[in-house]
C-alpha cells in the first residue's frame, strides 16, 4: 500500500485532505438553514473550488491506475477515491437543488460553477432601503393585509376557504357534539384549529412588495428578503398565476404568493425592465402636463389622454395590445387596462410619451383629436364631468382628484 501511495506522487494525500471540506459543505447544504450555514462559513466554497482541479486530477489518476493495474476493491486509496466521487455527485445534485431555489440553474455546469454561483447569491447583501439614486416606483401588499377581504372571497373563492367554512367547521362542531366526554377536548382543538386556518394561511403568505427604478423587492412576514434586478429579467420572465400569485425570473427567482394587485405590478415590471421605460424612473420626475382618465366616446368605453395639443382615446379591453405597442414585443400578461400603461408612461419625457400614445392609438383602434378641431364644453367641475365635442362626436369623462389640477390647467386653453 505504501508503494501504491508513493507511485501516486502525493495524490493520495490530496484525496485525504479533500474529505473534510467536502463533508462540511455537504452538511451545510443539507440543513434546513443552509443559507445561514453558508453565510457563517464563507470559507467553505472558496476552499473547495481552489483545490478542485487538483482533486479532479487525483481522482482521474487513481481510477486510471486502478483499472490498469487491477487493484483490489478494498485498496484504501481506491475506496477513498470512490467515496469522494460519490460525495461529489451528491454535492452536485444538492448544489443544483439549492441554486434552483434562488435562480435558474443552467444545465451541464460543473460542481464548482454551481457552488460559485450559489455562494455569490447567498453572500450578496439584499437591502430593503433604497440605494443612493434609486427611485421608488410602486408598492403593493399581500392580499392577507387587505381590509376588504369579502371582495377577494367573491373574486377568487379559493377551494380551501370554501372547504373550511362549508364543511370543516360544521364537521368539527358535529364531532364535538357527538364526541364521548373523553374526546371533547380533541374536538374543541379541531374546531379552533379549523377556524384559525384561513387567517393563519393569510399571515404565512403576507408581505410587502416594492418596485424601484433598479430592483423588485419582496419582504415576506416570514422568510428571507427577495430581490431581482430589473435589468436581468428576460422575455417571459414575468408571469401571474391564479390572479394573485406573481413570479419573476432574472438573476434570482422572485415569488410573491398572495399579492394584491399582482397584475398591475407584473405590468409595471414588464414595462420598466425594457425600453422605452428602462431606467426612465431614475430621474424621479413624472410628466404632469397630461391627464389620464376613464372616458366614453359616444357609447364606447375607454380611456382619454388629455394633453396640451389635443387628446387621444384608447378603447377599453385593449391592455395587451397597448403594452405591445409600447415595448414592441408580445406579452402573455393579462388582467390590466390601457390606463395602467398610460400612467406608467408618465415617467417619460413629453415627446416620448406622445410617441408611445400615438402607437397605442394605432394599435388599439382608438383616435386622436387636435385641440384646434375640438371644443371643450364647460359647466361642471372636472372631477364630476368633462365634455369635449368634435363635430357629431362627444367624449365625456371625469378625472380623479390627483389629476384634477392638471386637467383644469389644460382645459383653460381649449376652444369653447
Amino acid at each position: 500500500m505504501a508503494d501504491v501511495e508513493r507511485q501516486l506522487e502525493g495524490r493520495a494525500e490530496v484525496l485525504a485532505a479533500a474529505r473534510r471540506p467536502y463533508a462540511e459543505l455537504e452538511k451545510a447544504l443539507s440543513g434546513r438553514r443552509w443559507r445561514r450555514a453558508l453565510t457563517r462559513r464563507p470559507e467553505l466554497v472558496p476552499a473547495l473550488v481552489a483545490e478542485a482541479q487538483a482533486v479532479e486530477e487525483a481522482l482521474e489518476r487513481v481510477q486510471r491506475r486502478a483499472v490498469q493495474e487491477a487493484w483490489p476493491d478494498d485498496t484504501p486509496v481506491l475506496k477513498a477515491a470512490r467515496e469522494l466521487s460519490a460525495r461529489r455527485e451528491r454535492l452536485t445534485r444538492l448544489a443544483r437543488r439549492r441554486l434552483e431555489v434562488l435562480t435558474v440553474a443552467p444545465e451541464g455546469v460543473s460542481l464548482e460553477e454551481l457552488l460559485t454561483r450559489l455562494d455569490a447569491l447567498v453572500s450578496q447583501e439584499v437591502r430593503w432601503a433604497l440605494n443612493p439614486g434609486e427611485v421608488l416606483v410602486y408598492e403593493a401588499v399581500a392580499q392577507g393585509a387587505q381590509e376588504n377581504r369579502e371582495k377577494r372571497f367573491r373574486a377568487e373563492l379559493p377551494a380551501y376557504y370554501g372547504w373550511i367554512w362549508c364543511f370543516g367547521l360544521p364537521a368539527t362542531l358535529a364531532a364535538w357534539v357527538l364526541a364521548p366526554p373523553g374526546l371533547k377536548s380533541l374536538a374543541i382543538a379541531l374546531f379552533v384549529g379549523t377556524g384559525m386556518g384561513p387567517p393563519l394561511w393569510d399571515l404565512l403568505r403576507s408581505g410587502h412588495a416594492k418596485l424601484t427604478s433598479e430592483r423588485l423587492l419582496w419582504k415576506p412576514t416570514f422568510g428571507p428578503l427577495q430581490e431581482v434586478r430589473l435589468g436581468t429579467i428576460g422575455d417571459g420572465g414575468v408571469r401571474v398565476e391564479r390572479t394573485w400569485d406573481l413570479r419573476v425570473e432574472g438573476e434570482r427567482r422572485w415569488h410573491a404568493p398572495a399579492l394584491r394587485d399582482a397584475a398591475e405590478l407584473a405590468l409595471l415590471v414588464e414595462l420598466h425592465r425594457q425600453p422605452p421605460l428602462r431606467g426612465a424612473a431614475r430621474t424621479g420626475v413624472r410628466l404632469d402636463s397630461v391627464a389620464v382618465f376613464p372616458a366614453m366616446l359616444g357609447k364606447r368605453k375607454g380611456f382619454c389622454v388629455l394633453g396640451p395639443q389635443g387628446l387621444s382615446f384608447i378603447p377599453e379591453g385593449k391592455g395587451p395590445q397597448a403594452l405591445r405597442a409600447v415595448t414592441g414585443h408580445p406579452s402573455a400578461l393579462r388582467g390590466f387596462e390601457s390606463d395602467r400603461v398610460l400612467d406608467a408612461l408618465r415617467w417619460l419625457p413629453e415627446a416620448e410619451f406622445d410617441a408611445c400614445v400615438m402607437r397605442m392609438v394605432e394599435a388599439t383602434g382608438g383616435l386622436a383629436w387636435s385641440r384646434a378641431e375640438a371644443r371643450y364644453v364647460p359647466g361642471s367641475p372636472v372631477w364630476r364631468r368633462i365634455r369635449i365635442e368634435r363635430g357629431s362626436l362627444t367624449l365625456t369623462g371625469r378625472v380623479r382628484w390627483e389629476q384634477q389640477e392638471a386637467a383644469e390647467r389644460l382645459l383653460r386653453d381649449w376652444p369653447r
